[in-house]
């Protein structure tokens, strides 16, 4: 057993996805399903680095990060609170407050002029992220969907960026809205998901991606193409189609943006230094 939850993919993707599945599929009826994909990162830290916060590097940073985001979903949820521009608003500031603290001490070793730029940045990415997922991501198909696809885009990019860590932190990701994606297509009838869905994806694999900058060796501009992967899902209309058709054309419209941030990760690790 040790040498099977030893293995990466198992790690990465298969227990993440299957203790989400278990989890989408209690949730199913109510509008918690966010919290099945804050389940599957936190599989994925407990099978990999564990959960010592000492010292409280960024990479435990977004360890807390990212367990909290279950906590705004549960405290948004319960009691019904409603995807005002203000609430948004607020998630998106705390959101670029959270990437700033989280690569706080890269940024102090960078000069004061660079510190500022780079904080700005990394929190005006994060802070963007989110706000335009939560904004597109208005069914639960389409926002496990583009949950779906932010992990595997911030997996692609991490690996391609040389961050073994934060590749499995994506596609654990991937794979716990992947099992939520599953859960909401085959079953016979489904709840409302709740417009947090897809919050936990959005700022784990918007923080995941950030250290493959910070920390590996990915090019900053390899993040803006994921930012039109919430647009690209929602030119996707589900009320014409099957639900599994929706999930479907969802996911490969999300493919495009993909493709290119890939694309420009792929032939910058070529490029000659």
């Amino acid at each position: 057993m040790e040498e099977l939850l030893g293995n990466p993919a198992v790690q990465a993707a298969v227990a993440p996805f299957l203790s989400a599945l278990a989890a989408a599929a209690a949730l199913r009826r109510t509008r918690l399903l966010g919290v099945a994909i804050a389940l599957a990162f936190a599989l994925v830290i407990a099978l990999t680095v564990g959960w010592a916060f000492e010292p409280l590097t960024a990479t435990r940073k977004l360890v807390v990060i990212g367990l909290g985001t279950a906590l705004v979903v549960l405290a948004l949820e319960v009691p019904g609170a409603p995807p005002t521009p203000g609430i948004r608003a607020t998630l998106a500031a705390v959101a670029a407050a959270a990437a700033v603290w989280m690569v706080w001490r890269v940024l102090q070793q960078q000069e004061p002029a660079k510190a500022a730029l780079y904080g700005l940045g990394a929190g005006a990415y994060v802070a963007l992220l989110l706000e335009t997922s939560l904004r597109a991501s208005d069914n639960g198909i389409r926002a496990a969907s583009t949950s779906l696809m932010l992990g595997l885009t911030a997996g692609a990019l991490a690996l391609l960026g040389a961050s073994a860590l934060m590749a499995q932190i994506g596609i654990a990701v991937a794979a716990g809205a992947g099992a939520v994606l599953l859960v909401q297509v085959i079953g016979p009838q489904r709840g409302p998901g709740g417009w947090t869905l897809v919050l936990p994806a959005a700022a784990i694999a918007g923080l995941a991606g950030l250290l493959a900058v910070f920390t590996g060796s990915l090019p900053w501009f390899c993040l803006l193409p994921t930012l039109g992967i919430p647009w690209a899902a929602k030119l996707v209309r589900r009320e014409r189609h099957a639900p599994w058709l929706a999930a479907l054309l969802t996911v490969l419209a999300g493919l495009i943006p993909m493709s290119l941030a890939v694309g420009l990760a792929w032939f910058a690790a070529r490029m000659p230094i």
